[in-house]
């Protein structure tokens, strides 16, 4: 990945709200939707009118960016925190239990443990195949489309613009957000995923100017941003929401997302440290600045209070040896290359020469989609090949996997991947419009299902690999996730030199289907409730063995929407 990349990272972790500015100042005319963004100084009405305030049980949710649920439960534990502490009450000799809180333990993010299809997944209560948003990037083959609303290989940011400017991931989208399920008036702050709220807000957009023009000068280097760039984003998100709730009231369902301490961690130089003290430093404050804005209300005793976050991190070394990029003779396209396949320009949209391509890469830190056409509608040069229908198994699909398997072996035709990758998947290929099927695991001599492949190759590490794999390959947008997947060899059960990921330069990364990256957050407090009584009722509703997708039949539970449209 280029390093301008990062600067695309950056912006869609500001979600759009630097990036306005930055692409008003820098690209000259701005689309009419950015300058009405821009004008508009911290808020957007998105439903007019807005609907009236119900009272009564409210949800206020704390999305943070990045912070599994063992970062969450050290920073309280220890003292940290200390306005999230006084919220939660006491502790007791329960670790996931205090005097009015709960603390579920073992919540799994979704596959890949990525941003947006995290937080679609969040949102919404359905898997990726469902979504129809796979990663932080994908290809759809249906409408030979690249989407990157947070580019990795692409250095074009478009589509991040977009995530505020047109509500972009409300347009792409599949299925009802939890907004739209509660017929409740809904404020977000900053979260991409806001279809069917009343209100966002966010940040005035001049203020982060200066943060993407520092971006520009590199990645991972003695110019990188430090923490306060990122706190200035968190810190002015809240003020900006403050200053709705102060002039429209407290709303009945309301997100709260903070983006910095994410980007922070991909940068910062001892990353689970690090992240530490900015929880402790930026996100307890800010924390405790809209709780007692709830108490101003006289609203915080009837709020039910949660902290939820889309995956955590994993530190990596930041070098071209544990990087792999999407250019250049030694990453992974090259095995494509090699293979015969003419691979995708790294452009959202090719040039008429470049119409011919065969393959395609989407980029999900620990995980890579790889994306085939069906050769035979293009052998030759010049010729478009038809996206429509899918690859075939023995004369398009196994040639590369076995390409990959062969490069991961002994380094054939890439020796720069060698033992770079964990494990090769891929499945009997279907065209768009059915259901796509679930990955299987290239064993070195044939794809067998991956429940056999378990039996015989025992890997705990691999959190609930088989339903969380199946929740991001089978369903109707399934095929989004490509036709052969590559995890990368990561995880703490490795040594850091041990550690690979498909990206640019970063100190940490995510995406894996291990513990760091996959166990989340979802702690649930109330004010003159106690801990017990809110253990039970979480547990009522999320079930034994709780996932991503429990959150928003957790939030409506709560609210007493019962998943009213």
């Amino acid at each position: 990945m280029k390093r301008s990349a990062w600067i695309t990272l950056a912006v869609v972790a500001l979600l759009g709200a630097a990036g306005v500015v930055w692409y008003y100042e820098i690209e000259g005319d701005a689309p009419r939707e950015m300058v009405e963004l821009v004008a508009e100084g911290g808020e957007k009405v998105l439903r007019d009118p807005m609907r009236p305030a119900r009272g009564g049980s409210r949800v206020l949710v704390f999305a943070l960016d990045g912070v599994g649920e063992g970062a969450l439960r050290t920073a309280v534990s220890t003292g940290r925190m200390p306005r999230v502490a006084a919220l939660l009450g006491r502790p007791t000799p329960d670790s996931s239990t205090w005097e009015h809180a709960w603390m579920q333990p073992g919540v799994l993010s979704v596959l890949p443990s990525t941003t947006f299809a995290a937080w679609a997944s969040l949102f919404t209560g359905q898997p990726p195949a469902y979504t129809g948003v796979p990663g932080n990037e994908w290809f759809a083959r249906e409408e030979r489309r690249f989407y990157a609303p947070a580019p990795v290989t692409m250095t074009e940011h478009e589509h991040a613009l977009k995530v505020f400017t047109d509500q972009y991931m409300g347009q792409v989208l599949r299925g009802p957000t939890v907004y739209e399920r509660a017929g409740v008036r809904s404020y977000v702050s900053l979260q991409a995923f806001h279809r069917g709220a009343d209100l966002l807000t966010m940040p005035e957009p001049r203020a982060y100017t200066r943060l993407i023009t520092e971006a520009a000068e590199g990645l991972v280097s003695d110019e990188t941003p430090g923490q306060e760039a990122y706190e200035e984003l968190d810190v002015t998100a809240v003020e900006s929401l403050l200053k709705s709730v102060g002039h429209r009231g407290v709303a009945d369902l309301q997100v709260i997302y903070f983006p910095g301490v994410d980007l922070y961690t991909h940068v910062a130089r001892n990353p689970l440290v690090d992240q530490l003290r900015y929880l402790a430093q930026v996100v307890d404050a800010r924390v405790g600045e809209v709780l007692e804005a709830y108490r101003r209300a006289g609203a915080l005793d009837s709020t039910w209070v949660m902290f939820v976050a889309d995956h955590g991190h994993t530190p990596v070394l930041a070098d071209d040896r544990h990087s792999l990029g999407a250019e250049g003779e030694d990453e992974p396209p090259q095995v494509l290359r090699n293979a015969g396949f003419r691979v995708r320009a790294l452009r959202l949209n090719p040039h008429p020469d470049e119409e011919d391509y065969q393959a395609t890469v989407a980029y999900q830190g620990a995980f890579a989609y790889v994306y085939l056409a069906d050769r035979s509608t293009c052998a030759e040069r010049r010729t478009r090949c038809d996206w429509k229908r899918a690859p075939r198994l023995d004369q398009d699909v196994l040639p590369v996997v076995r390409a990959f398997d062969a490069a991961n072996r002994t380094g054939a035709g890439v020796p720069g991947l060698r033992g770079t990758l964990d494990l090769v998947f891929a499945r009997q290929p279907r065209a768009p419009g059915q259901d796509a099927l679930p990955f299987q695991v290239w064993d070195g001599t044939k794809l067998v299902p991956i429940r056999e492949y378990l039996a015989a190759h025992p890997r705990p590490e691999l959190l609930d690999l088989e339903q969380r794999l199946h929740g991001l390959a089978a369903g109707p947008y399934g095929h989004r996730a490509g036709d052969v997947l590559l995890l990368a060899r990561t995880g703490m059960h490795h040594p850091i030199a041990d550690r690979y990921y498909f990206s640019g330069h970063y100190q940490s990364w995510h995406g894996s289907p291990t513990a760091q990256d996959s166990e989340i957050p979802l702690l649930v407090a109330r004010a003159n409730t106690s801990g017990t009584a809110i253990r039970d009722r979480v547990r009522r509703t999320v079930g034994p063995n709780p996932t991503q997708l429990s959150i928003t039949p957790l939030i409506l539970d709560l609210l007493g929407s019962g998943g009213a449209r």
